[in-house]
């Protein structure tokens, strides 16, 4: 089975006949509504609770099992400000419960394990005519990447000027392609916090740790409050300095910032943006990096750069003094960067590591993964949760006699 999955604004059908011709079995036609997909919260029910089933109640429900029992998906997808819309970003951010949250590690980098015995392959189609090429490229990238993690081998229908259909192949991420700019001191910093999750966020936490430090050199602004959007981007026009601090969501950014994001027009000043992971290694988080990059080109704006930490997944579980000893250096690099007007090298440096898994922690994770404490944290909550025997389930599997 092959389905087209419309995620654009505008239904426009006559690309159905033209991707057809692409294929010769007939497509199904998955279509999004304005508002049919939520955006991610981070809650981790699909893992935790529900195993392998998302706890939102709409189109996305329907989508899971055509998406899995698919050989092939196309995905059609809008763009905004240099990259995939917010839409879009929600139906992958979304795709997460068809993974465990158990983890294996491949090609120095820690990658979700398979949930379902095989995936489909991911086609990937978005028009490019308001993007220069430095942002198609990234967006390009950026989609191997999801595919890549996602278990599924990446393609895009290009239209030049006839439609075709073309494979991509691996690539690194196109970053530090901008220096990192300088300012003066700043008198204040406003900080975007782009964590999703309704309550006791790591971002939270770190940032909380920031303002003691700073006072009133800073101003937190939390994303969640979505009634305050359009006053936030009137006023981005006529802030100095800004920052966009937020976890990592399917290698970029979670999708409500992105929808703010959209929201932004060109103009003076300063950026910079802050990305941390519960991944280890800062690898993940250099295709968002790339997108960073060219943002901060379209938007005017100088680009003082992007801070990236991983390993902060869990943060919250260590006790207090371990936690700021944990989050010392991420608010150090904040702090630096407002007395200075620049972040430090050496301490940006130092947040990144490791950039990949060295031989040497593959081998420990390989000798923890023959006993049970590779995988404690998950199961324990699985556990509490009384759903320990149903944590391999495989919900949208539609099967004949058999499993995918």
């Amino acid at each position: 089975m092959k389905t087209i999955f419309d995620l654009r604004d505008n239904h426009d059908s006559e690309i159905y006949k033209s991707i057809q011709d692409l294929y010769d079995e007939k497509l199904r036609i998955f279509q999004f509504g304005d508002d049919s997909i939520n955006a991610c919260t981070g809650c981790w029910s699909c893992w935790l609770k529900t195993p392998g089933r998302c706890i939102f109640k709409d189109r996305m429900v329907d989508a899971y099992s055509d998406y899995i029992n698919s050989d092939t998906v196309i995905l059609l997808i809008d763009t905004a400000q240099g990259f995939i819309n917010h839409k879009a970003k929600a139906f992958l951010d979304r795709i997460i419960p068809l993974y465990h949250p158990y983890i294996e590690i491949g090609d120095g980098e820690c990658h979700h394990v398979a949930r379902y015995k095989s995936y489909p392959d991911m086609v990937f189609f978005y028009e490019k005519k308001m993007l220069t090429a430095a942002e198609d490229q990234v967006i390009e990238d950026y989609l191997y990447r999801t595919a890549y993690h996602f278990k599924s081998k990446p393609f895009r229908i290009e239209k030049n000027p006839a439609y075709r259909l073309t494979q991509l192949y691996s690539r690194a991420a196109k970053r530090k392609s901008l220096d990192f700019a300088t300012s003066e001191p700043m008198e204040k910093l406003v900080i975007y916090n782009g964590s999703p999750r309704k309550k006791g966020s790591n971002s939270a936490l770190i940032l909380k740790s920031v303002e003691e430090i700073l006072g009133s050199r800073v101003e937190v602004r939390d994303l969640k409050e979505t009634a305050n959007w359009d006053r936030w981007a009137d006023e981005f026009l006529s802030e100095k300095n800004v920052m966009i601090f937020m976890p990592l969501y399917v290698h970029s950014m979670p999708s409500h910032v992105m929808a703010f994001i959209e929201k932004l027009q060109p103009s003076a000043g300063n950026i910079s943006f802050f990305v941390q992971s519960g991944f280890i290694e800062s690898s993940q988080s250099h295709f968002l990096e790339a997108y960073f990059e060219q943002l901060s080109v379209r938007l005017q704006r100088n680009y003082l750069g992007t801070a990236i930490k991983g390993g902060v997944e869990g943060l919250q579980i260590r006790p207090p003094k371990m936690q700021k000893k944990f989050i010392k250096l991420m608010v150090q690099s904040i702090v630096e960067l407002v007395l200075n007007g620049k972040f430090n090298p050496q301490t940006i440096a130092r947040l990144a590591k490791p950039l990949r898994l060295g031989w040497g922690m593959k081998f420990l994770f390989k000798i923890l993964s023959k006993t049970s404490l590779v995988n404690f944290f998950w199961d324990s909550q699985l556990k509490a949760n009384q759903v320990f025997e149903q944590r391999f389930d495989a919900p949208y599997l539609i099967t004949d006699g058999g499993d995918k």
